[in-house]
């Protein structure tokens, strides 16, 4: 099955178009090939307006990013892309510890980068806040609540509604406990979070919301991007409740990234450091606000009304490039505590 799959990654690479090995060096200079775990009409969009501007012809590999960590390893002396986007950052600690990339150039933007969301190898270009949600009509001046902490008073008994613990998100939230923590503290607070779920964990970050708003609990765990999405939704259920649901952005918010980095061995690496600059461009990050309600890494960038509506956000000082280390003890530590 696996050598299956692997022969049917490289026909829809091949199918995708890109460039034979016996190019003429002036077509290959035009060309990028990318592995991507982000499957957006945005990024269609910012792709599709890289090309115009650049003459450069993007193929893209979509699959999700632990495939594509796979499949960079196995072609590493060799790769068959140029540059990685994914989203979230449990591929990154894998990736630099087989040394899948090469060194990225922030030079021209470092003065309004966090240095959290870069390294030598790789740079984040969204932001995604994981916050708590309720309904603002049941809770017209607020919940209280200030932390992720209080989310295991005793008060928030049979109230809480998240996603099963297998979701990517999840356990990133959980393993930057246990990275900045410890898993004494980060296994308290996922055994306390359970003794106050209101159901079984179930469906995605939406349903959560949804879930609230109809009175099966009173907070909600989910990510900002997805309460975007329901606020520009062309289904006016959903837009009613995202229009009915207030968020609190707790202290030290966890925040999931989109990264990107250059394949070490790459035939187009100039071409990928482009496009990189051009997903930090201030044009793109606007785009990336308005068009998918995820945060700008870059600090000169004015928030959007919607964004700025949520609060104040102070993101927790997490090490991206360790996150990864602590996943499987994530996982490890939800099933202990019997989060399904």
């Amino acid at each position: 099955m696996k050598k299956i799959l692997i022969i049917l990654f490289s026909l829809v690479f091949v199918l995708a178009g890109c460039a034979p090995t016996n190019q003429n060096p002036n077509e290959q200079s035009k060309i990028l090939n990318v592995y991507s775990a982000r499957h957006y009409d945005l990024d269609k969009t910012i792709i599709a307006n890289f090309e115009a501007e650049t003459g450069i012809k993007v193929n893209v590999i979509s699959a999700n990013g632990n495939e594509l960590l796979e499949r960079m390893i196995r072609e590493s002396a060799q790769p068959q892309a140029d540059l990685f986007l994914t989203v979230g950052a449990e591929t990154l600690y894998t990736a630099l510890n087989e040394d899948l990339f090469d060194v990225v150039d922030v030079s021209k933007d470092k003065d309004v980068l966090d240095s959290q969301y870069y390294g030598e190898r790789w740079v984040a270009y969204t932001k995604r806040a994981r916050v708590i949600v309720y309904n603002k009509e049941k809770y017209p001046d607020g919940v209280g609540i200030t932390s992720y902490d209080d989310l295991v008073d005793e008060k928030w008994a049979n109230q809480i509604l998240v996603r099963s613990s297998t979701n990517s998100y999840n356990i990133a939230l959980l393993a930057s406990f246990i990275l900045s923590n410890g898993s004494v503290q980060a296994r308290a607070w996922a055994e306390g979070v359970v003794k106050n779920f209101a159901r079984t964990p179930t469906g995605n970050d939406r349903a959560q919301a949804a879930a609230v708003i109809a009175g099966l609990g009173d907070l909600g765990i989910m990510n900002t991007y997805y309460l975007g999405i329901m606020i520009n939704s062309a289904d006016q259920a959903e837009r009613e409740v995202a229009e009915k649901i207030g968020v609190v952005i707790p202290e030290n918010v966890h925040v999931n990234i989109s990264y990107a980095a250059i394949l070490k061995n790459a035939t187009n690496k100039a071409n990928a450091q482009k496009f990189i600059d051009y997903l930090l461009s201030v044009e793109n990050q606007e785009l990336f606000m308005n068009g998918n309600g995820e945060f700008p890494v870059r600090s000169d960038v004015e928030l959007t009304d919607l964004l700025a509506s949520w609060g104040p956000i102070s993101p927790a000082p997490i090490d991206y490039e360790k996150l990864g280390r602590e996943y499987a003890a994530a996982l490890m530590m939800f099933d202990a505590v019997k989060w399904e």
